[in-house]
């Protein structure tokens, strides 16, 4: 079983996307975030990926998640970079995973679930005309309660997220690479988890 899961990622939305996927996947997992002297970088260094590594080594971690944006980069390369700089001994419990061309756009492709959901007009959510970033992170941010995690906010989006909108991101080769990568790693190690990647439009599991 996994039980402590190791992660790096850029920011608090980032995380929350991880605990949502987390929570789709019903894993019961910890999440052990890296340390600051990892950096929170778009893409990362050999040194800052070796100190990663040592610190989850040490902190017995089951499998490690680096999570990043490919900004204007092709995600596959970005992912084979991210990949290439951590130690040897790290890659069997490595998953790498890179959105397109932010985790923004990803919740994006749910276009009428995250629409209402954070009330933003649909139209504004068409990426291919526009850069929807600002404008939902502005309603991430209003939507968080005094006391709430800004991690948290979008971890219930993506919890909640009907599986007929989820299924809008799998449909997008860079998030189906990445979640059946998770389920993969989960399966190896006797995790009895669902799939959402068989539907009409998906790649196989």
């Amino acid at each position: 079983m996994i039980e402590k899961i190791g992660v790096i990622c850029q920011d608090a939305n980032s995380l929350g996307f991880l605990k949502g996927l987390k929570a789709r996947l019903k894993c019961q997992a910890e999440l052990i975030p890296a340390p600051a002297v990892v950096g929170k970088s778009t893409t990362m260094t050999r040194r800052q990926a070796k100190n990663a590594w040592a610190f989850f080594k040490k902190n017995g971690v089951d499998l490690i998640i680096r999570f990043t944006d490919a900004d204007n980069s092709r995600w596959q390369d970005v992912q084979r970079s991210e990949l290439e700089i951590f130690p040897e001994p790290a890659k069997s419990i490595l998953v790498c995973g890179v959105a397109v061309r932010n985790t923004e756009h990803w919740l994006g492709l749910m276009q009428s679930y995250l629409a209402e959901t954070i009330n933003l007009p649909k139209a504004q959510l068409r990426t291919a005309t526009t850069d929807p970033t600002n404008q939902i992170k502005a309603r991430l941010r209003k939507m968080r309660e005094f006391d709430q995690d800004a991690s948290d906010v979008v971890a219930l989006i993506v919890e909640n997220a009907p599986t007929e909108a989820f299924q809008l991101m799998l449909q997008h080769n860079s998030f189906q690479k990445f979640y059946g990568d998770c389920r993969a790693e989960a399966k190896k190690s006797d995790c009895d988890v669902p799939n959402e990647l068989h539907s009409p439009g998906n790649g196989p599991a």
